[in-house]
């Protein structure tokens, strides 16, 4: 059997290589993703997208990395679901990866993987090389951080298959399957994706980054909307740098289908202790200012059931 992607096949190289394992099926709660969705007379259009927030570190994955856990931790996007978990009960839905960042970065396509960390060693020709992994943080990161390998040895062949199909996928299943519910609800979505982010070496101070790929992937309403709440709570907030957006606000924003997609990124020091990365005094507050902005925009955009009536492909 082979690993088929929701979005293609691996060519016939790396076909005969990587073994298929079970993908998910419909986008409900399991060991490796949360999904969280109101109730229908509550639900909005909007969907939160947490990829990083995982905690849940597998035996068989501690035993190959040679870093300490503290390092594992500082590639999270620590407690950014804990932010995000009064979101529901205001009509979002979400989706979260349980399992770490380091483990397997949902946030890429299943394509960008290092050839040379598997032996025998992928086809080139096959993968995305992008330069984030040239620098080591593709699919399956190579690195913690610069100069700081994640492995002492080459991964077995099919470890590329075994977290694509029961990791990769089924966070992306759970992403697809809610957009396409909300949509046909609705007859629009907007996929709000939530990370955190180092402090900014900039002489600017910066709480928030707002980024929507320049402008590709939700409208000048939308980002001027979040952009307007957040500095009404005191927060200071730039567009689109450094971050304008990752795979998943482009992969699922598509205004041309009424799915819009918004990538927020939060300053850990807002809310985090960024030596002991536990909550700092400031959690508290931000979880409720967070929660209230969400509830805003959701309810600022909410529309009359429309129905399951409306179809639209996929994003």
């Amino acid at each position: 059997m082979v690993f088929t992607s929701a979005h293609g096949l691996w060519q016939a190289s790396n076909v005969k290589k990587i073994q298929k394992l079970p993908c998910a099926g419909p986008a409900l709660s399991s060991s490796a993703v949360g999904v969280h969705l109101p109730t229908c007379r509550k639900r909005t259009p909007f969907l939160l997208s947490s990829p990083h927030s995982g905690r849940n570190y597998p035996q068989d994955f501690l035993d190959m990395t040679i870093l300490p856990m503290n390092e594992l931790e500082r590639m999270e996007d620590r407690f950014t679901d804990q932010l995000l978990e009064q979101a529901p009960e205001q009509g979002l839905s979400l989706v979260q990866a349980l399992f770490p960042r380091s483990f397997c970065d949902v946030n890429r396509d299943w394509r960008e993987l290092d050839a040379s960390m598997f032996s025998p060693p992928l086809i080139e020709k096959d993968l995305l090389l992008s330069k984030k992994v040239s620098a080591g943080y593709g699919v399956i990161p190579r690195c913690a951080s610069p100069g700081k390998s994640i492995y002492r040895y080459c991964l077995p062949l099919e470890e590329a298959g075994r977290r694509l199909s029961q990791y990769w996928e089924p966070y992306h299943a759970a992403l697809r399957q809610t957009q396409q519910t909300l949509h046909q609800q609705f007859g629009f979505t907007i996929l709000l994706d939530i990370h955190s982010m180092p402090p900014l070496a900039q002489s600017r101070p910066c709480d928030i980054v707002l980024g929507n790929r320049h402008g590709k992937t939700c409208s000048s309403e939308l980002i001027g909307l979040a952009e307007k709440l957040f500095v009404e709570k005191g927060y200071h907030v730039q567009r689109n740098t450094p971050y304008s957006g990752g795979y998943i606000t482009g992969r699922y924003g598509r205004m041309e289908q009424n799915r819009q997609s918004l990538q927020i990124e939060i300053n850990r020091a807002c809310y985090l202790n960024l030596q002991t990365l536990q909550p700092n005094r400031n959690f508290t507050r931000m979880q409720q200012d967070i929660t209230g902005i969400l509830a805003h925009m959701a309810h600022s955009y909410a529309a009359p059931e429309q129905g399951t009536e409306q179809e639209s492909t996929p994003g």
